[in-house]
């Protein structure tokens, strides 16, 4: 149990400024003792050793933004503040484990944001063919072990304030900073509105995810089984996406969708192979698509090559799904608005010079078909 001490309070609470200085807009502290019941990838001795606490913050969406992607007026308001947050959780935890190293005897580690798994065997885990893999240390498990949250139906941290439409910073201490207050409600009402916006088939409507028990703080996270990682990756990286029906898509221009193969299938590494084969080289395949395909595939290899979203490039920050998180915003009204744009939002087709645009039909059954602003257009014009 940690003892409330004037020189650990004060830290404290400069920490935590720092984060809410960055731009956050919630901060939490946790301790390793609420995670020892939890996956690996909340054991923080992995990271740092003889690590005690986390302080994980929170930088929420805009709800402009996401009205603005999920009809696909354009994807550069999400694009903005993705890239903010990355980039800020990345610098803004620096700042953090700088400042506790500098000020008190204790040691501290940044988180880095996302893309950074632990080695499967001899190698670096790929999350688009192995199956599933484990942070350094898992800012989700560290944000419910510090208060902001629960886990969600979709395994996202579901906050109070902001839903799961929104990314976390994290460090890592050897200081026993004192934990706050666990939250006690769970504010995942298990509306499936995210199983609805995933195209990939990656999480079950109905089933739970027993295989990674989560217990947290003593309180179990109850969220969707999960399949193969590559369900969600060929989408989330914008490579494959399309609605069941066919009548709407992500941000992706490859209108497939992975929800209609089976769990077996996804396993099969032939299966995988031969999906990349399509994609980026079978002429079936219209060369356009094959060219935004390898595109969007070198927009990742500077970030998943450092293995670090804060150091993602804005040019490169392209976000074309990440609909399970965004869509689940805090209002549950506003999430099923958010669904509807998205069913009525049309499909996006890239033309022979590489642009995107997007054909729909509107609420007269007519055909529209526009160009959303690209990144120089967005910015001439905001």
């Amino acid at each position: 149990m940690n003892v409330s001490h004037p020189d650990l309070a004060n830290l404290k609470e400069k920490v935590k400024k720092i984060a809410i200085d960055s731009g956050a807009a919630l901060v939490g502290i946790g301790n390793q003792e609420r995670l020892k019941d939890a996956p690996p990838s909340a054991n923080m001795s992995y990271s740092l050793p003889s690590a005690q606490t986390c302080i994980i913050w929170v930088y929420p969406n805009s709800i402009d933004a996401l009205e603005r992607f999920f009809s696909k007026k354009d994807r550069m308001g999400v694009k903005q503040l993705k890239h903010y947050a990355y980039s800020t959780a990345w610098k803004t935890a620096e700042k953090i484990a700088n400042f506790i190293e500098k000020t008190s005897e204790y040691k501290a580690i940044p988180v880095i944001p996302n893309y950074k798994y632990r080695k499967v065997g001899e190698r670096r885990f790929d999350q688009i063919q192995d199956n599933k893999g484990h942070p350094d240390f898992s800012l989700r498990y560290g944000a419910v072990a510090a208060g902001l949250g629960h886990l969600g139906w979709s395994g996202n941290v579901v906050t109070e304030e902001f839903g799961g439409s929104c990314y976390l910073g994290g460090v890592l201490t050897t200081s026993p900073l004192e934990p706050d207050p666990m939250a006690e409600k769970n504010y995942c009402i298990r509306c499936k509105v995210c199983v609805k916006a995933c195209t990939a088939g990656f999480f079950h409507e109905s089933e739970e995810e027993n295989e990674f028990s989560v217990v947290i703080g003593g309180y179990k996270q109850v969220y969707a089984k999960r399949e193969i990682t590559a369900r969600c990756g060929f989408t989330c990286m914008g490579i494959i996406g399309e609605s069941e029906d066919g009548t709407w898509s992500t941000w992706a221009a490859n209108h497939v969708c992975s929800k209609k193969d089976t769990e077996e299938e996804w396993r099969d590494p032939i299966y995988r192979r031969k999906l990349w084969e399509n994609l980026l080289l079978a002429e079936s395949t219209p060369l356009k698509l094959r060219q935004n395909a390898i595109k969007i595939i070198k927009s990742y290899a500077e970030a998943a090559l450092a293995e670090n979203a804060g150091l993602h490039s804005f040019t490169d920050m392209n976000p074309r799904c990440g609909n399970c998180s965004y869509i689940c915003v805090a209002d549950h009204k506003k999430r099923l608005e958010l669904l509807e744009m998205l069913k009525t939002s049309g499909k996006v087709f890239i033309d022979n010079e590489g642009k995107e645009f997007v054909e729909k039909i509107n609420l007269n059954g007519e055909k529209v078909v526009y160009y959303p602003p690209t990144q120089e257009e967005y910015f001439e014009n905001t």
